[in-house]
Formats: structure tokens, sequence, C-alpha cells
């Protein structure tokens, strides 16, 4: 079996942040935002608008320097964290750092496409899926939000209200059946959605955080 990268290094890329009241959203190299729950990192949820400012991003991780805590985006979009991470508020202190939000050895490799890496697939169900702008926005059943560009599904972005919400889902893969339409999630967070099918590499452009 072939040697995958974990998630899309050069589509995941961490671009800039912004806070709604319960979530850091992260936008990404490719126009998708992740949402991670600020109730598990206490320290950037307690720190002020000035201290969120202060962070930088290297690639898939990002560091908030005066709270010294930081976001693994590799954990945060397959979902592998090795324990569940509201757990962190009630560890000890010292706080523990970025290093603790790392990946799961029980994680496996999905069947849906070929490809696609180790996920931790009951974390990444959607347990409710709507439109905003011109987002698709994934609520997963752990907390965090995935935003897709609607941009990525043709059909879907042209598509009424009714049947944008006419679908099946199998597994973590969506079918909308009357528009010829499928979105496997797996590949989605991680960046690898071109597997399957061709898609367009979309434009790299800042997109507005959908309110929560």
């Amino acid at each position: 079996m072939n040697e995958w990268p974990i998630i899309h290094a050069e589509r995941c890329d961490a671009r800039e942040v912004q806070f709604t009241n319960e979530h850091a959203m992260i936008h990404l190299a490719d126009e998708r935002i992740m949402g991670v729950p600020l109730a598990w990192f206490p320290p950037i949820q307690r720190a002020t608008n000035e201290q969120r400012r202060n962070h930088t991003c290297y690639g898939d991780t990002i560091h908030w320097h005066d709270v010294d805590d930081g976001i693994d985006l590799t954990a945060m979009l397959t979902g592998l964290y090795i324990v569940q991470v509201s757990q962190r508020n009630s560890r000890s202190e010292p706080h523990v750092p970025i290093t603790w939000l790392y990946l799961d050895g029980g994680a496996r490799r999905s069947g849906d496409i070929e490809g696609v890496p180790f996920v931790q697939d009951t974390r990444n169900f959607p347990q409710d899926i709507r439109f905003e702008d011109d987002n698709l926005i994934f609520d997963l059943a752990d907390g965090r939000i995935l935003c897709m560009p609607a941009s990525f599904a043709p059909r879907l972005a042209k598509a009424n209200d009714s049947q944008r919400m006419d679908f099946q889902r199998t597994g973590l893969t969506l079918r909308w059946e009357d528009l010829d339409e499928d979105i496997n999630l797996i590949a989605m967070l991680t960046g690898f959605y071109d597997l399957d099918k061709p898609h367009p590499e979309p434009a790299v452009e800042k997109a507005e955080a959908p309110t929560t």
C-alpha cells in the first residue's frame, strides 16, 4: 500500500484566524474554514483580543505567543487527537502543550476513497448541514465545524434550497441523487477532495467566517 500524507499540506496551511463566541475559525489556503471549539483551548478562550491577535501560523500549526498555547490542524482536520480534547479542562497545571494533541494509533484508513489517509470516523459525522452565503457548513459530532465553499460542488452551488437538502448519507459520504453530486467528508477534511473526481483548484482568497 502506498504511503500517503495524512493531510494535503499545501491546501491545509493556516492563513488567518477569526473568532466567534464559541469557535476559532481557521481559514485554510484553499478557502475551506475549520472551526475549532474554544472550550477545548482554555488559554485561547480566556485570552484578550490583543493576545488572540498575537499568533503565528506555521503551516498546519498555529501558536499564540502570549498564552503559550496552540492548535494542531492535522489533529483538528482528522479528528485524531489522543483523548477527548474537552478533558484538558480537568487536567492539572501546567497546561498541556500543543504536542498533547496528536495522532491516535487506533485510527484506520478510510475505505470510501482509495488513498485517503487515516481519520477517526465517529468524531467526523455531520450532525447538521446548512448553507450560509457561499459556504456549505457541516457541524461535526464533536463540536468542530467545517465550512466548504459551495464552488467546490458546482451543482450544489446552483441548486435551490429544496434540492440542497435532498441528500442521503452513507458513512461519511453525502449523495445528492437528483444533482449527481457527491461529497466525501474524509476527503474534504483532509484536503484530498480530488482523488475520486477532478475539482478545479480554488483560488486562495479571504473568506468570511459564518456566525455561529
